[in-house]
């Protein structure tokens, strides 16, 4: 199972430093945080930047990156700041 980690003010929204996952694509784990967060969350995936495996998704095939076992999904929302 690939495991999901949260950080910065998506971390504070979620109320977790991460979880096991069930999907099997990127947009799996997208479609899965939301349900499983709500909408107080959803509001961060519009822009969220994703990385498997320390790699960025649009270097990898997108949201259709298929997820192994033992995969790392980190979910960083957007930063701002000056």
């Amino acid at each position: 199972m690939p495991t999901v980690k949260f950080f910065a003010t998506l971390r504070k929204a979620t109320g977790e430093a991460g979880y096991q996952s069930s999907a099997r694509s990127v947009a799996g784990v997208l479609k899965e945080v939301e349900r499983r967060y709500g909408d107080g969350v959803s509001r961060y995936l519009r822009n969220v930047t994703v990385l498997v495996n320390g790699r960025h998704i649009g270097y990898l095939r997108g949201k259709r990156t298929r997820l192994e076992p033992g995969d790392e999904v980190s979910l960083f929302p957007p930063l701002a700041g000056g």
